[in-house]
């Protein structure tokens, strides 16, 4: 634990000096404005409710808080929320101390529900536009609160000859000058105490028709406390008829306010703080505070900044200033005698404009267009309609802007035909030439992210618009969504409009990669899914690779095949042969057939042997002795090569090969080899050319494949 001598605490006087003056200006300030234009006679209860929760609040985020150096202020928020619902409503006086009581404790519920539940980060999901609407919001009522100090309720002629109106428009004006001058840890404090005196000097001889002091000589009443509670029981007044709805709202803004402050503090510091604990820290704190009769309190981003620049953040400080605050408790009432009301107005002015500024004329400078409207329109709603329609109004943008921004993100991750992606079978070259020229009647869309109406509907329109453009060449659909990580339920109407669309074009349908969650969200919204193909229904593959082949063997089947068996027409496409020597060269490999599932390489083996496919497939795959399990890598076709290889390095076989179906291939030993060499070098060197070639071929698919997959 840190140790202070005398000279530490001298070094920190300055800076606390100054915070004790900016949060006691604040407080005199805030309830100036929350209660001289609805109960006037409360302004020293409410002065004293202020300081007590400056006071509290400091000490509590000193002692408690999670980083040191941390500062703690009446929450101005708060204060205006409080301050216009207590002019809408013009309560009494019972029920003003009430509704504090009411607004402090729901504040302080919200934050110790939220930080117990560690639900601190909503406050990264609120879209900044919107609360950027509500703190522009809270700009005006500071500005209307500061008008209204001086008499200015409604608009007057006779009132714009008050000289108290204009001496707080023109301090705030000069504030507002000055704020690039002056530091902002000496503006206030400095022109309050400047500002004050000349004030008390002009009062004399310009007050004319608004008093340019506060009238205290109404007898007050005390705050309503948990003491008062206790000895007199709940107060009198139908419960049902107060203004839940703003208090609820007043309630939601201070939290997100707090969250606000408190993420723009670890900006400041360079450090995460822990948000949840901070939420109890205040939750804690105001719970306190409205039980004493305060108001709401909340960690203050320009005063942590102060403290740090003076080089003061350490917990002490906020102990001295609450000492500080005490003293200024202690004497309240004299010091608000000699406060000049223009002072106070000019004070709330200039914060409000300074809200209004940072929030709104500049939001130019951070904000898109759409969101500058967003926070304009907001603005407008608090203005004309209070702060509930604009949280009314401002969740229903935060909804809209959630579907506008994430339906912008790109649902489809490849969106190609079947030159683009195609399965691992090995065919023939004319196989391949042919599966080529009729790609573009397949159309493969890879999707990601969730689907929601909104990405779904992105989806059924980018389908619909790709084939118009092709104008009816697609004949069948293929929706891979293994990247997908869930679907909503409105997801089945689009899939079922995609459906109907695809039907009245006479387009298939195939699926695969579904989750087993989406499948069973979509069947029970409408969705059938059947294993066989054709219009009119939704195929669902196993997987990706057993689609892609399903899809290349409907196009192989109007491939129209010559009468050359697979082998010599791949032999006669890779080499520059005669027939003759063709068949002399097929005439060093001998015939041999597997039954369905027979081995015709195992994993391992050491044998040197090449093998061409005639008739069959042959899957080539992996085997996990330990799990005794099967992975198959790619299948081949006739007129393909296996196995080549373990002919020319002698090595061990790396995959293992089964026959698919009855299958019959040709095999090359190498002593066959060895002999082709000794008699026929130019057919031997023709052969090994076309080994070259078709391995060059593989390699180009393997990293075309591999680049694939590094995509995701």
């Amino acid at each position: 634990m840190q140790t202070f001598r005398i000279q530490d605490f001298l070094k920190l006087l300055p800076a606390v000096l100054l915070m004790s003056m900016i949060s006691m200006v604040m407080a005199f300030s805030f309830a100036a404005m929350m209660v001289h234009t609805s109960q006037v006679s409360l302004l020293p209860d409410m002065v004293f409710a202020l300081l007590f929760t400056a006071l509290f609040s400091a000490l509590m985020v000193a002692w408690k808080g999670s980083m040191a150096g941390l500062i703690a202020i009446p929450l101005p928020s708060a204060a205006a929320m409080f301050a216009d619902m207590f002019q809408r409503t013009q309560p009494g006086v019972e029920l003003l101390w009430l509704l504090l009581l009411i607004g402090s404790l729901l504040t302080a519920g919200l934050m110790l529900l939220l930080g117990g539940f560690r639900l601190s980060r909503i406050v990264r999901y609120l879209p900044l536009p919107v609360l950027a609407g509500f703190l522009a919001g809270v700009g005006w009522l500071f500005i209307k609160g500061g008008l209204a100090l001086t008499g200015l309720k409604s608009f007057d002629l006779s009132l714009l000859q008050d000289s108290a109106l204009w001496m707080a428009i023109g301090f705030a004006a000069v504030l507002w000058m000055l704020r690039k001058i002056v530091p902002p840890a000496f503006l206030l404090p400095g022109a309050t105490l400047l500002g004050g005196l000349v004030m008390i000097l002009l009062a004399p001889s310009l007050q004319n028709h608004s008093p340019w002091f506060f009238q205290l000589d109404a007898a007050g009443n005390l705050p309503l406390t948990a003491l008062s509670l206790v000895t007199e029981g709940l107060p009198d007044v139908d419960w049902w008829l107060l203004p839940w709805s703003s208090l609820l709202t007043l309630a939601a803004i201070s939290v997100l306010s707090m969250l606000l402050q408190a993420t723009s503090i670890e900006l400041l510091a360079k450090q995460d703080m822990d948000l949840d604990r901070e939420l109890k820290v205040a939750g804690g704190m105001n719970l306190l505070n409205a039980f004493a009769g305060g108001s709401v309190g909340s960690l203050s981003l320009s005063q942590t900044s102060m403290v740090r620049q003076m080089k003061a953040n350490h917990r002490i400080t906020g102990v001295l200033m609450a000492i500080c605050l005490l003293g200024a408790l202690l004497i309240h009432e004299e010091l608000l005698r000699w406060l000049p009301l223009p002072l106070v107005a000019g004070l709330l002015i200039f914060q409000g404009i300074q809200f209004v500024h940072q929030w709104l004329l500049t939001s130019g400078d951070r904000f898109p267009r759409a969101d500058q409207f967003v926070i304009a329109v907001i603005f407008v709603v608090i203005v004309f309609q209070g702060f509930l329609g604009g949280v009314l109004l401002g969740l229903l943008l935060t909804v809209l802007l959630f579907i506008r921004e994430y339906s912008r993100l790109q649902v489809i991750h490849l969106n190609t035909n079947l030159v683009g992606l195609s399965s691992g079978v090995e065919r023939t070259p004319q196989e391949h030439e042919w599966l080529k020229e009729q790609a573009s009647r397949i159309r493969v869309y890879q999707l990601r992210g969730f689907l929601f109406f909104g990405t779904a509907n992105t989806l059924t329109e980018q389908i619909k618009s790709d084939v118009q453009k092709l104008d009816g060449k697609i004949e069948a659909l293929l929706l891979d969504f293994h990247r997908v990580s869930n679907a909503d339920s409105s997801t089945a109407n689009s899939l079922l409009r995609l459906k109907q669309f695809c039907d009245a074009h006479k387009i298939q349908v195939h699926i695969t990669g579904m989750k087993q969650v989406i499948q069973q969200r979509l069947q029970a919204a409408g969705l059938v899914f059947q294993k066989s193909a054709g219009v009119g229904v939704i195929r669902m593959a196993d997987n990706l690779e057993e689609a892609l082949e399903f899809l290349e063997n409907q196009l192989l089947q109007d491939l129209r095949l010559e009468q050359q068996s697979p082998v010599q027409a791949m032999l006669k496409s890779r080499l520059t042969l005669e027939e003759s020597e063709t068949r002399k060269l097929l005439a060093y490999f001998v015939e041999q057939t597997f039954a369905d599932g027979e081995w015709i390489l195992m994993q391992g083996q050491q044998q040197r042997v090449l093998y061409i496919i005639a008739s069959g497939s042959v899957d080539v795959g992996l085997q996990h002795k330990e799990s005794d399990s099967w992975m198959r890598i790619k299948k081949m076709r006739p007129g393909t090569v296996l196995g080549e290889m373990g002919l020319y390095l002698n090595e061990p076989r790396s995959a293992s090969a089964r026959a698919v179906g009855a299958t019959q291939v040709l095999t090359l030993s190498h002593p066959s080899l060895l002999q082709m060499e000794a008699r026929d070098p130019d057919l031997a060197m023709a052969f090994h050319r076309f080994v070259v070639l078709m391995q060059s071929e593989r390699l180009r698919e393997s990293n075309r494949r591999l680049y694939s997959l590094l995509q995701d």
